[in-house]
């Protein structure tokens, strides 16, 4: 059975996601969006922006946007909490 994901952001990822979605003409809600559902597929990167201290999700988009997110995650008895510590955007795939 796999359990359910609880995503949450840290302010300091939040304000850095803002500002990178704005470099793409991305509004906030689409970015976070975006963010969020990088981590509700589970696609691990394969070759870029790994971190030591936690996981990094990836997602390609149809507007040529990848996003990268790297969450530190918690396993607990019901649920998994993953906690967004930064979100990458770039152009093209990986």
């Amino acid at each position: 059975m796999t359990k359910k994901k609880i995503i949450d952001i840290e302010a300091h990822a939040l304000f850095r996601m803002l500002e990178r979605g704005q470099q793409f003409n991305l509004s906030y809600d689409e970015t976070q969006e975006r963010a969020f559902k990088a981590v509700q597929t589970g696609n691990l990167a394969k070759r870029k922006h790994f971190s030591s201290r936690g996981k990094t999700y990836y997602h390609y988009f149809q507007d040529n946007l990848s996003f990268y997110v790297i969450c530190r995650e918690r396993e607990l008895e019901e649920y998994l909490k993953i906690l967004i510590k930064t979100v990458i955007i770039e152009e093209g795939r990986e």
